[in-house]
């Protein structure tokens, strides 16, 4: 019997009639069957709705299915807009929220806990229940978070103890931790009717620290780990070629943590560990986890990630080698960074494509659970004197802003990848429980491919039964050299004797920085597509028919090609894209079936709000009766909602417009004052943001006489929303602080070329344009 890597066959590039380049993929000969039954995890809640897992995938009421999870910290965004934040993540397509529950901020004095306003964990647990977001706690001890110590209170340090290993001191603080956390989140567990599925025991065990927060410049970290681990801590995600000194030691630190969480209460049908670069892990008590970050802060020198290039993530996870047999568990990658966070000399610009990338690479690459750290961004807040920070000052971190370049924004704004990310979720939503028990197929050369490799295409596809998705990607991290992939076609062996040859005339065209999926052998309700030249995007319900949107990829015509024996009549279809492209096919058992085919800039617009497609340039969150349209700037918002009496004719929603002109003066070239009174927080108004125009290095923020926002220059505007502020400006002017940006900065490698200033004339540059304050309006549709 040939091998694995034998029966995933590339011959491949063949040349054929001259530039086209044919590739091939063959199924292996023996299917992956999942196991079961060895990993103790899953549950029940009383409605009677089940989790399960097993070692390739998880399933909800017995159906495979992707959970999409996006990162955000309650106590970093003020309570009062928490059920809007809430909306808005899961409008993107998210559908878990890992949360931490940061330590030091519960606690930040001895036996003093504080879970009131922006700390209230029960009240954002309430709201996520109320939207239908499900949650996974990331309980500590420690959290790393970029929070000061990791979030360990700064009182640890000054005790008789040593940290993050089974000492009985420390043991006896993290156990009223726990409890307290218990006692925040009672009823709100899966198995009472809550939204907690899951709980995330410690964080990095034995692989990543954070520094203490006494620390003197130049001297080397004294990392918040155990005596033993200290030495062979690191402050980033990375590779760790070996084991800990002290492995058994961190293994049992979590087993005690495990026991003691379930001891009082925190009992969940999943608990995950970070299982990344040899950190500690719980066999078949939790599931690891892994991580995806191509552009880390914490590298000194920015280089090509090998996160572009596909790979089985079930034989080999990112960040090998692990302490544990990735077979045995499904590939959750729940750290991915489609966004960064800026520190003070290292400010790595994350573009859409790359996030997109990321993504449809390590779905791809046998991802059955996809996350974002962090898909939220927020405010570090200050500790209880009003000065000092949570912050992880020793790591150069900005002392307030957490904005992380996120999906969604410090301030709530909608980050330049939402929608990308967005297009992959909605394809899980409606076909990830297709996706999931697919297996990873590989080209030949896939190890010979390097991130600097601009020539050879990078694709991969996932099979099963006789189906599939075909993944292609065409970025590279730190690499602007690359070029349109042109002259691709097709033969994939899907087993069974089963082979999609595509396309049918002409050839594919993947442009720079480009990614797709295409369907191969596809079910559309009984009728085989045996390939499309189109995205699959959703599926919604069109007054009783079943109706599929696709998208198309620029460089791709679409093209559908049926399966002539499961439909009647005409069975190949070359639609252009476009709202008029709507055609149908009727299946061998008489059911007519609708296929729209979008643009690729209609379908970053698109979402789903009621079973229906919409379409719209606005933030658009669903609401009891219908949506909302948030705009920044336009009291107006045009949009599509399909099916509806107007088709797919656009629509015009609008509110009266309100304007708010600030008081500016100007105290010196760096300093500024600024006055905002009489805001108006009527329902068509969700936020004010205050806009600057600047080239500096930090733009600071300050209200009253507290540091409120520091924003760190990378090339755009500094946006503040206002309010979370609205008392204090009702009161209180703000003062803007512009220290100087300097020609030999360490981050202006990073910096987009654009928004680098002319230093010829000075080595240093403040520059500040036109203050103003914008609305975000919200109008309301009504879905009659």
């Amino acid at each position: 019997m040939k091998s694995l890597l034998t029966s995933l066959l590339m011959v491949c590039p063949l040349l054929v009639s001259g530039q086209t380049s044919f590739y091939r993929l063959s199924a292996p000969e023996r299917q992956m069957e999942p196991r079961k039954g060895h990993l103790r995890l899953g549950g029940t809640n009383p409605a009677g709705e089940s989790i399960s897992v097993n070692s390739y995938y998880l399933s909800r009421d017995g159906k495979p299915f992707i959970p999409v999870m996006g990162e955000m910290h309650f106590s970093r965004y003020p309570a009062e807009q928490w059920d809007t934040e809430i909306k808005k993540m899961k409008a993107g397509g998210v559908n878990v929220i890992p949360t931490y529950v940061f330590w030091s901020i519960h606690e930040e004095k001895e036996g003093v806990f504080d879970w009131t306003g922006d700390r209230d964990l029960r009240r954002f647990l309430q709201l996520c229940k109320e939207n239908g977001m499900q949650v996974i706690l990331r309980i500590g001890p420690f959290c790393h978070g970029e929070i000061r110590n990791g979030a360990l209170p700064d009182w640890l340090l000054a005790k008789p103890l040593e940290v993050r290993c089974d000492d009985e001191l420390y043991l006896s603080y993290v156990r009223k931790l726990y409890a307290e956390i218990a006692k925040q989140a009672r009823g709100m567990m899966y198995g009472e009717g809550g939204p907690v599925i899951g709980c995330q025991i410690e964080n990095e065990m034995q692989h990543a620290a954070a520094p203490w927060y006494i620390h003197y410049p130049d001297e080397p970290f004294d990392y918040t780990a155990a005596a033993g681990d200290a030495e062979e801590a690191r402050i980033g995600v990375e590779v760790q070629e070996s084991q800990a000194t002290r492995a058994a030691a961190g293994e049992k630190h979590l087993r005690t943590l495990l026991g003691m969480a379930k001891e009082l209460g925190l009992n969940t049908p999943l608990y995950t560990v970070t299982g990344w670069g040899n950190a500690a892990t719980l066999g078949y008590d939790a599931l690891p986890v892994t991580a995806g970050y191509t552009y880390p802060f914490w590298e000194a020198t920015p280089r090509p990630s090998s996160f572009m290039l596909f790979k089985d993530l079930h034989a080999s996870p990112d960040y090998a080698p692990v302490r544990y047999n990735p077979a045995d568990y499904p590939s959750l990658s729940a750290e991915m960074g489609a966004g960064m966070q800026l520190i003070y000399r290292s400010r790595p610009i994350v573009t859409a494509e790359a996030a997109e990338a990321l993504m449809v690479r390590t779905l791809g690459s046998g991802s059955n659970g996809i996350g974002y750290y962090v898909y939220h961004g927020g405010s570090t807040p200050l500790m209880s004197d009003g000065q000092s920070t949570f912050s992880d000052e020793p790591m150069g971190m900005p002392k307030i802003s957490y904005d992380y370049q996120a999906p969604i924004g410090e301030y709530g704004l909608e980050g330049r990848m939402y929608r990308n990310l967005r297009l992959l979720h909605s394809f899980l939503t409606d076909f990830g429980d297709r996706l999931a028990p697919m297996e990873t197929v590989l080209p030949d050369n896939w190890k010979d491919i390097k991130p600097g490799n601009r020539d050879d295409l990078r694709y991969a596809a996932r099979m099963r039964d006789g189906r599939g998705f075909l993944f292609m990607v065409n970025f590279q991290d730190h690499d602007t050299m690359r070029h349109d992939m042109t002259g691709l076609r097709f033969s994939i062996e899907l087993g069974g004797g089963k082979t999609v040859s595509l396309p049918r005339t002409g050839s594919l065209t993947l442009p720079k920085d480009a990614s797709a999926i295409l369907p191969l052998n596809f079910d559309v309700e009984g009728a085989t597509l045996s390939y499309a030249t189109a995205q699959p995007l959703m599926r919604i319900d069109d007054k009783g028919t079943p109706h599929y949107i696709f998208f198309a990829h620029e460089g791709m015509r679409p093209e559908y090609e049926f399966d002539a024996a499961t439909v009647k009549g005409k069975a190949s279809f070359s639609p252009k894209a476009g709202l008029e492209s709507t055609f149908s096919i009727k299946t061998r058992a008489g059911k007519t079936v609708k296929i729209t085919t979008l643009t690729r800039e209609q379908a970053l617009n698109a979402m789903k709000v009621k079973g229906r497609l919409l379409i719209t340039e606005a933030m658009a969150v669903e609401t009891e009766g219908g949506f909302d349209l948030m705009r920044l700037g336009e009291a107006k918002a045009e949009y599509v909602l399909y099916p509806s009496k107007a088709g797919f004719r656009p629509q015009t929603a609008a509110v009266s417009p309100v304007a708010v002109a600030p008081t500016v003066k100007k105290i010196s070239h760096r300093k500024y004052l600024v006055g905002v009174r009489n805001l108006d927080f009527s329902p068509q108004v969700e936020e004010y943001y205050l806009r600057v125009p600047y080239t500096a290095d930090v733009a600071l923020t300050f209200l009253g006489d507290r540091l409120v926002g520091d924003d760190f220059f990378h090339g755009e505007p500094l946006m503040v929303g206002l309010r979370r502020h609205r008392e204090q400006i009702a009161k209180a002017d703000m003062i803007l602080y512009f220290r100087p940006l300097r020609s030999d900065a360490p981050f202006l490698r990073d910096l987009p070329k654009a928004s680098i200033p002319d230093f010829t004339k000075s080595k240093s540059v403040i520059s500040v344009g036109d203050i103003e304050v914008v609305p975000q309006y919200r109008i309301s549709v009504v879905i009659k």
